[in-house]
């Protein structure tokens, strides 16, 4: 037991300090960006930076251009948020049909990604990680539509995520991915809702 417990506690005194602060200021992101609140973007930035880092250190490489991403993403938005007023978008749900193809579309760039990565590179977890990417640019453009499904990605996302940190003995990291799971199916339940109340 304690072979298997060893690596774990090696790699997770290596990223202690670091991984608590990422993991801190994505808490507070998530907290202000529920109140619509552009000081989110601030913290935003600061976890994705040292993600960045972290990602890299782990090898997946994919997970550390998905934060680069949200490091980008966060200075527009700060400078896109110029009031606290929220767009006035309302939720939409997708077509089954064109759900079904955003879904095998994104897989199959997953795969081909994931099998470059595996040939190319000394990636960790090439494939999860590559499907993981994939799958949050997507979910994140759908959050900016306001599209329902967003949600349901999330969820998957999140999920494995949470699993392939756990993996790499990230035990902070993968709470906090296993809040954003939770997070992410309360978020579909709400915004099922409120297309059924309008």
């Amino acid at each position: 037991m304690s072979d298997f417990l060893e690596p774990i506690l090696a790699e997770s005194q290596h990223f202690s300090w670091l991984e608590t602060i990422a993991v801190l200021t994505a808490l507070i992101y998530v907290y202000f960006a529920s109140k619509g609140n552009r000081v989110c973007f601030f913290f935003g930035l600061i976890s994705s930076a040292i993600y960045i880092y972290i990602a890299t250190d782990l090898k997946y490489y994919f997970d550390s251009l998905i934060n680069a991403y949200y490091v980008i993403m966060s200075v527009y938005g700060w400078f896109s948020w110029k009031s606290s007023r929220l767009s006035e978008l309302e939720v939409k749900s997708m077509p089954k049909s064109q759900f079904g193809i955003l879904i095998l579309t994104g897989i199959t760039i997953s795969l081909f990604l994931g099998f470059a990565s595996y040939k190319l590179t000394d990636a960790q977890l090439p494939f999860w990680d590559a499907i993981t990417t994939v799958f949050s640019l997507i979910a994140t453009w759908l959050v900016v539509k306001k599209v329902l499904q967003n949600w349901l990605i999330w969820i998957v996302v999140d999920f494995i995520a949470m699993i392939m940190y756990y993996e790499k003995g990230l035990l902070l990291t993968s709470l906090l991915f296993l809040i954003y799971t939770i997070i992410a199916i309360r978020g579909y339940f709400i915004w099922r809702k409120e297309i059924k109340v309008a």
